[in-house]
């Protein structure tokens, strides 16, 4: 199990979640927590120096949010996208 602590940035601010992912399964399987609350990562994929996946959300409305990125061995960075309304970016570190 792989547990990373990631800032995602979007047009609102900045705020911290977690991820924990079993990159060992196939497909990898992942749940991502942050302060409203956790859920799991859809649609992960998790390549030798990629990742991405999604996650819903209900707070501050619902929607989706998509990720896309890169990651090394104790980093990752990439964008999200924020529904239908804006984009963004997520840095992080593997805790």
């Amino acid at each position: 199990m792989q547990v990373w602590n990631i800032a995602i940035t979007s047009p609102t601010g900045t705020f911290d979640a977690t991820l924990n992912i079993d990159a060992a399964q196939s497909p990898p399987v992942g749940e991502m927590r942050a302060k409203n609350g956790s859920g799991p990562m859809l649609n992960l994929t998790f390549g030798s120096d990629t990742i991405e996946w999604a996650t819903k959300i209900e707070r501050p409305m619902p929607m989706k949010l998509v990720f896309k990125g890169n990651h090394e061995e104790q980093s990752m960075s990439g964008t999200v996208k924020f529904g239908i309304f804006a984009s963004g970016t997520f840095t992080g570190m593997r805790a």
